[in-house]
């Protein structure tokens, strides 16, 4: 039923040249407007052997042509948390704005197109997540990314500052106040709860794309599966299986972000929330439900993020 709703909705909603059914998933895939970039290189009577040179001579977004995926994510509702989580228990969420997120966590080579800088420490495939990342660092990304392609911004950051909570200068942001327009059209961090609607994907399973803890190596990048010669690591994306709605690694591989700040079992911090475990953690850590935090300033090898987007009017 769900599902049948979610193709009806994509139908009506989204229903342009850049979204099309592959394996019964509907995908946005986003590049470049390639008719616009056309039009400049027909004008300037450049030969078609010259298309990608000339593309990246245009400006700066045109080199972001090649593709990444969102997946359309509808409106519905969906018991958010589990009963083995103690600071997550069972409860009806309400999703009741449709939206898209990334088919799989930021690559290393979307990354740097981006940012003009890779900071991972697992770099020996463009492919893998982007990590060593702050909360501040996968902010400032969606703002670029947004720029980019011209999008408007979701965030505003202000009162900035680079110093640690020592007071030593780190040449990065390391404390801002941030704020949020989710009525914008550009790319953001998922809430919580829409990270955790999408990782379930219609389904109570406990990890994303299965139930059974036995076969959670098909599903994800964990300890027991993730180490290369002598050390567990980032793997590149889509080389585990998806879950029911297409979406790749949302358990293992790399941490995410999400925009929401900690609130659990009674206790309020300036922390933000990372779900969908990471290559270093058993199953136990990686469910759907289960919640990791770091203050928003740290950057560690085994935190990455996805990127989301509104579905505005």
């Amino acid at each position: 039923m769900l599902e049948n709703l979610r193709r009806k909705s994509l139908t009506k909603t989204y229903n342009d040249r850049q979204v099309h059914f592959e394996s019964g998933l509907a995908k946005y895939e986003n590049y470049a407007e390639i008719d616009v970039c056309t039009q400049k290189l027909s004008k300037k009577k450049l030969a078609e052997s010259t298309f990608k040179k000339a593309i990246d001579t245009i400006s700066s977004d045109i080199s972001l042509w090649f593709r990444f995926n969102m997946i359309y994510c509808p409106k519905g509702s969906f018991t958010m948390g589990h009963k083995d989580e103690s600071d997550n228990k069972p409860r009806t969420e309400i999703i009741d704005t449709p939206f898209l997120l990334g088919e799989t966590e930021i690559t290393q080579e979307l990354y740097e197109k981006v940012m003009k800088e890779n900071p991972s420490e697992f770099k020996n495939n463009p492919q893998n997540p982007v990590e060593q990342v702050s909360w501040y660092d996968a902010i400032l990304f969606c703002n670029e990314l947004s720029k980019l392609q011209g999008l408007d911004k979701c965030y505003a950051l202000k009162n900035i500052s680079t110093k640690n909570r020592e007071g030593v200068d780190q040449n990065r942001i390391m404390s801002a106040q941030v704020t949020y327009d989710s009525k914008k059209n550009g790319y953001r961090l998922p809430e919580e709860k829409e990270w955790e609607y999408a990782a379930k994907a219609g389904t109570e399973n406990k990890w994303a794309g299965t139930d059974d803890g036995n076969r959670l190596g098909e599903y994800a990048w964990i300890n027991k599966n993730s180490r290369v010669d002598v050390r567990q690591q980032a793997h590149m994306v889509k080389t585990r299986k998806p879950n029911e709605w297409g979406f790749y690694d949302m358990s293992g591989n790399v941490h995410e972000w999400c925009w929401d700040e900690y609130v659990g079992n009674g206790e309020n911090s300036d922390c933000r929330f990372l779900r969908g475990g990471n290559f270093l953690m058993d199953a136990s850590y990686s469910h759907s439900a289960h919640r990791f935090r770091l203050w928003p300033e740290e950057r560690t090898y085994f935190v990455g993020f996805r990127v989301c987007r509104s579905i505005v009017n």
